[in-house]
């Protein structure tokens, strides 16, 4: 066996194909033709996005506050909550050409049922890269699939017909629910014939924990309680900076056709210059600061969107080129946030041992309560436009100056943070061994810690005889594994700070391993016959 290295594979592009049709889906019930009639119908009511968001609302808490009675409600969502959806897509778009029932009422309805449904399948795929994927594979089937939103959006908005705008929205959601069936199978395959852990490890340490099925890849920190508030906080600014931005974009509002980067350049033009610049953005403002304390993690690329929202709040004259310029930016800080948003949430499913669902609940609850404030405050545009923008910049400054604040007084006390090898997505915290994200359950044995390090040892001394590892990149090596973060190391060993971070590039060059996360499924996995042994 081998251990999965962050390379495109069949589970990776499957989400980020039904990530883009769940995209499509609801950008086409919005802003194209076929679904025209019923969003002036409802102006009167309100707009139609209200109603959409109130269902990702509603199922959102419901997530967030019985995460395990939603989990054991999964076998009828699987069979339910895709047809549902269809049909709420079919009573949206056909509300106002029928007569058997109030047209608002029924548009509203389908709207709702929609927005359950959407919520329901885009945490699937989200939850299924997280626990089957590395970050780095996650965050590149994300940047696919708003890429290939891009496209399929140029083709399904200004190619087609009207009514088939509406059967091709009214067939997504099934679809999007096969293709995840799918990337599942995918990714079970690939956990098999590469197991994240090796099964001599898992079977002495604790038991597996699985989702959809499928063995979870190994979970890297546990962190202490303050750690979680402020990630937690992390999430909860992502959502709200994704819910302020696409408030600013044409997506803020339904009822519009606009479904272009930009319709000031040719199609092609706008198609590259997002692909290329959600490149660089998944790159070099996620990817690349992988090894960086979880507190200070995402700021760069906080601050990336930031500067974004500082620019919608520009007042520039109609039609000139400034304009235009602005909104391409506005457009690509959508995008921005977008993968911002689930990153940071996949991140937090990574790192917290609180169950999955409740994660996942409390981001999209918080993202949607700020959507719905918005859209029932857009009657006052002129007057709140750049007071929201620049407040929401005012707080996500102050919450990155405290969050600086808070980690360098925690360094100059001399306290690192001390994360725990997980195994199994399961958490090695304290004196106690065995609690679940998913279960919130304690095995109450005092030492399971002790044995599960004594294991790592062992497997440590393994790999290091196999890669030849001096012995000073033994002592980081052994370091890295009991979950020390670079500080952490600096004062184990004393040791300066280059040099700590010397000794781990030279530890993931000999491994070929690009970061901590790979180079735990190497430490806990083994590799394939015929190549090197470990």
């Amino acid at each position: 066996m081998r251990v999965v290295q962050a390379r495109p594979n069949a589970c990776v592009m499957l989400c980020a194909f039904g990530s883009c049709l769940n995209l499509v889906w609801c950008t086409l019930m919005g802003h194209t033709l076929g679904f025209m009639p019923t969003a002036d119908g409802m102006q009167g009511w309100a707009n139609p996005r209200a109603f959409f968001l109130a269902g990702i609302l509603a199922v959102s808490v419901l997530f967030a506050v019985f995460p395990h009675g939603m989990r054991r409600g999964n076998k009828v969502f699987v069979s339910a909550l895709p047809v549902l959806s269809a049909a709420g897509t079919a009573c949206f778009a056909l509300a106002y050409r029928q007569d058997l029932f109030d047209p608002g009422a029924l548009a509203a309805f389908g709207l709702c049922v929609s927005g359950v449904g959407y919520f329901w399948l885009v945490m699937r795929y989200n939850l299924l890269l997280a626990r089957t994927q590395l970050f780095s594979c996650a965050v590149w089937s994300i940047v696919g699939a708003l890429f290939a939103k891009l496209v399929l959006l140029e083709v399904f908005g200004g190619l087609l017909d009207s009514d088939i705008q509406v059967g091709v929205a009214v067939a997504l959601p099934v679809i999007s629910a096969f293709v995840f069936e799918a990337a599942r199978v995918a990714a079970k395959r690939q956990v098999e014939r590469n197991p994240w852990v090796d099964p001599g490890i898992a079977a002495r340490s604790s038991r597996t924990h699985a989702e959809f099925g499928i063995p979870s890849r190994p979970r890297i920190l546990a962190m202490d309680h303050s750690e979680k508030r402020d990630l937690m906080a992390i999430v909860a600014v992502a959502a709200i900076l994704l819910a302020v931005v696409r408030a600013m974009s044409f997506l803020g509002m339904w009822g519009d056709t606009h479904t272009s980067l930009s319709e000031s350049i040719a199609w092609v033009t706008s198609l590259v210059l997002g692909g290329v610049c959600l490149v660089l953005f998944g790159r070099f403002a996620l990817i690349g600061v992988q090894e960086r304390p979880m507190s200070m993690r995402f700021q760069p690329a906080i601050l990336v969107t930031l500067a974004g929202m500082f620019a919608m709040a520009l007042h520039v004259e109609p039609g000139s080129f400034a304009a235009a310029f602005l909104s391409i930016v506005v457009q690509l800080d959508e995008l921005f946030a977008h993968l911002l948003f689930w990153c940071v949430v996949i991140a937090a499913l990574d790192a917290l041992d609180v169950p999955s669902y409740r994660v996942i609940g409390f981001a999209c609850a918080v993202y949607a309560a700020v959507s719905i404030a918005w859209v029932v405050l857009m009657s006052h545009a002129t007057v709140i436009d750049t007071t929201l923008v620049l407040l929401a910049a005012y707080a996500v400054v102050v919450f990155a100056m405290r969050v600086n604040w808070r980690r360098s007084s925690s360094l100059q006390g001399g306290s690192a943070s001390v994360g725990s090898v997980v195994a199994s997505g399961e958490a090695a915290d304290g004196a106690s061994f065995g609690r679940t994200g998913d279960e919130g359950e304690q095995d109450g044995e005092p030492d399971a810690t002790v044995r599960l390090h004594a294991l790592i040892a062992e497997r440590c001394e393994e790999v290091a005889d196999a890669y030849g590892l001096s012995p000073r990149e033994r002592e980081v090596f052994a370091c890295m594994a009991r979950g020390r973060t670079r500080a952490g190391i600096q004062e184990d060993l004393v040791l300066s700070g280059n040099t700590v971070k010397t000794h781990v590039a030279h530890i993931y060059a000999k491994l070929d391993v690009h970061d901590r996360q790979e180079m735990m499924a190497l430490l806990l996995g083994q590799e394939e016959e015929g190549g090197q042994s470990s």
